[in-house]
């Protein structure tokens, strides 16, 4: 698939062109194909290799995520055939992850799901699988009794041991909350982190530097920011937000890795019928197709899918 080079982006932006907030409409650097354009854009002709994509279908529960549990915190693998998602326990309030899998797109996802090796009496949630798939991000307060940090796990795909062995990422284990580290590529990721008591929002770094820095044109001036999913280019960031009610997905994008971000735009893509709950936990395929996120719009928080 041909990719929307920077000169593209800069050119847009030097024509003060307005970026969709619908992902049908985001541009090949954003993991979909350019069959879409914002008002008053000309889109680039679709390239030859890609199909041109459909509208999306109206969002239906994961059947093996829509039980009476609360269900959220999904991730999928980059080829949509694995999913991982947290179900909250009633009665301790603790969050454990669940492992489910399918054989194509379309085809049904495995039952029951199984709850992963790696689980402990604590808090396991708010998973990201690297661009490679080889390693589960997720947040645990194993350690810290309440306090969240971020843990890694080896994965292979369809092995016969597909998990390894989970183990403490010391850089973030500080006396914040740390949720959602979604990363892209070359080591750059996207963290949600909050201090005791305050609102969440989400900050940018690089795997082995300095500290994350908060980032500032996206974080809300009342409300958390969570959720948090970076694209494989680190180009477009999806994440949740509390600043609007209900709970609203937002898409940014920018021009490049070290550019600044542009302004937040809320997703309004994806309506559920009969609901207006929030919507939080995104994830977009990196072929555009297969987006998820959950959403209490039902009466308990459900993994919802939207395909095209």
């Amino acid at each position: 698939m041909r990719r929307l080079t920077t000169p593209w982006l800069l050119l847009l932006a030097s024509c003060g062109a307005h970026i969709s907030n619908d992902p049908a409409a985001l541009g090949a650097d954003a993991g979909v194909p350019l069959d879409a354009a914002a008002p008053g854009v000309d889109a680039p002709a679709t390239p030859p290799d890609a199909a041109p994509l459909g509208p999306w279908s109206t969002p239906a529960t994961v059947t093996v995520a829509a039980t009476t549990a609360v269900e959220d915190d999904v991730t999928l693998s980059s080829n949509a055939l694995e999913m991982v998602y947290a179900i909250t326990d009633a009665n301790s309030g603790k969050k454990d992850l669940y492992y489910t899998s399918r054989t194509a797109i379309g085809a049904p996802w495995s039952t029951p799901p199984s709850k992963l090796p790696f689980d402990t009496a604590a808090s396991e949630e708010t998973p990201r699988f690297s661009v490679d798939d080889k390693t589960l991000y997720f947040a645990s307060d194993r350690t810290t009794a309440g306090n969240l940090d971020i843990w890694a796990v080896s994965h292979t795909a369809g092995g016969t041991t597909p998990w390894g062995k989970a183990a403490l990422l010391t850089p973030f284990n500080t006396d914040l909350t740390e949720k959602w580290l979604s990363p892209c590529s070359d080591g750059h990721y996207v963290i949600v982190q909050a201090a005791s008591g305050g609102d969440s929002h989400l900050f940018e770094g690089k795997l082995g530097g300095a500290a994350p820095v908060a980032i500032d044109a996206l974080n809300a001036t009342t409300g958390s920011d969570t959720g948090a999913f970076l694209t494989p280019d680190c180009l477009t960031l999806y994440f949740a937000s509390f600043r609007a009610t209900p709970e609203k997905i937002f898409v940014a994008q920018r021009a490049t890795v070290n550019a600044p971000w542009g302004m937040p735009a809320p997703v309004d893509t994806f309506k559920i019928p009969g609901g207006n709950g929030n919507q939080e936990d995104p994830w977009l395929s990196p072929d555009g197709r297969t987006f998820v996120f959950a959403s209490d719009a039902a009466g308990t928080k459900d993994v919802y899918i939207s395909t095209r």
